[in-house]
């Protein structure tokens, strides 16, 4: 079913600012079955779960996807005024995901080939003070060196520190945990402040914090649930930057190979600062700040914070995202590297949701099926072109 651009945007705002519109507007709205099932189509972006009997409807749903995908609907996703190829690629995603994958799905482009193509699984690395380096399994071990002691890796609960008296003269010793391409781990740093890094990340801190601040410095992207301490304000240093809380929970997403660093917050309040300008931005839930590193400037917008942490919980949500956005998450959890064999695909603009345990070739297929864009696999370069 095509839906109209003034349909989608209206359920866009239900999902994401219920609390905003008037209750007789939507009742109204949802009177109407095509627009429930629009609702139910764009949920998975918004990670709000619309109850469905999904083992009854499975069949229906995935015979319209199937209808959805033919034909005219093959055509690239620039923007919302794309509207069917947009409901398609994200119908796609959701079937895919809720239901554990597709039978008899069929290739358009060059990436169904024999074999899985799952996500990188190098090992977490601890790498302690003196130089060591452990490597985490998750089996309980305990961790420790002549300065250092009861640290614990555990499967459950990540990497665990205890928090011991700190005489103000000793010297802080630090840590540094590495999470590879592919990779995701958990810690509990010594103040009870929880940390989970997603991949191709790096968090440096100490193993006791000191009684006048806890500072952590970090590459990548990590979520915080900060321990409320109002003595010991908590910070972290980022390139150029840093943000200061103290007591919350927020995302910071702030990689090298990319210009902009991302701070979104999810509950309490946070300070972003950045040291060239001297600029300073406090952030109230649900805003997120984007510091370009380039020309220094400093954007801050309202967001759907939920659509920045799904990775925390296993998914890739992609609420507007440009191809090239997209290939790079693609690329730190599959260990992939890309290659453009036509520049203005970059551009082209997805939405959708998916399970970031998906095989990529089938994440692959579904991008092709509802645009104009065709993948080739080479071992692990990815080539993408423009279908002719």
């Amino acid at each position: 079913m095509k839906h109209r651009e003034e349909d989608i945007e209206f359920a866009n705002q239900i999902l994401a600012h219920r609390n905003k519109l008037d209750d007789g507007q939507v009742e109204k709205w949802m009177d109407e079955p095509g627009h429930v099932e629009l609702l139910k189509e764009l949920s998975t972006l918004h990670g709000q779960y619309v109850h469905v009997d999904f083992e009854k409807e499975r069949a229906k749903e995935y015979a319209r996807f199937e209808k959805a995908i033919g034909g005219k609907s093959r055509r690239r996703i620039m923007t919302w005024s794309s509207v069917a190829a947009s409901i398609i690629l994200l119908l796609g995603w959701y079937v895919t995901w809720m239901a554990g994958g597709l039978s008899g799905e069929r290739s358009i482009g060059l990436v169904e080939q024999a074999g899985s193509f799952k996500p990188g699984s190098n090992a977490v690395e601890l790498i302690l003070d003196n130089g060591e380096k452990v490597v985490l399994d998750g089996k309980g071990k305990r961790i420790g060196n002549d300065v250092v002691s009861g640290i614990r890796d555990d499967s459950l609960r990540g990497l665990t520190y205890v928090q011991a008296q700190v005489n103000e003269s000793e010297e802080l010793v630090y840590n540094t945990l590495k999470v590879p391409t592919g990779g995701f781990y958990q810690l509990e740093l010594a103040d009870g402040t929880k940390v989970w890094l997603n991949s191709e990340s790096e968090l440096r801190f100490p193993v006791r914090f000191a009684m006048n601040g806890r500072n952590v410095y970090l590459k990548g992207e990590a979520y915080f649930q900060v321990k409320r301490d109002t003595m010991s304000p908590f910070r972290v240093y980022l390139n150029e930057s840093s943000v200061t809380v103290l007591g919350t929970s927020f995302n910071i997403k702030a990689y090298k190979d990319e210009e902009n660093i991302y701070t979104t917050l999810v509950e309490g309040s946070v300070r972003f600062s950045e040291e060239r300008g001297g600029e300073q931005i406090v952030l109230q839930p649900g805003m997120q700040s984007v510091w370009n590193v380039e020309s220094g400037k400093t954007e801050v917008k309202e967001v759907d914070v939920n659509q920045f942490i799904a990775w925390r919980d296993g998914r890739f949500v992609f609420p507007s995202t440009t191809l090239e956005e997209l290939m790079h998450q693609l690329k730190r959890w599959y260990d992939i590297e890309v290659k453009y064999q036509a520049p203005e695909v970059r551009r082209y603009e997805f939405r959708g949701a998916i399970n970031r345990d998906m095989d990529l070739r089938k994440v692959l297929s579904l991008v092709e099926k509802t645009s104009n864009v065709i993948f080739n696999v080479q071992g692990r370069k990815i080539y993408v072109a423009i279908k002719n």
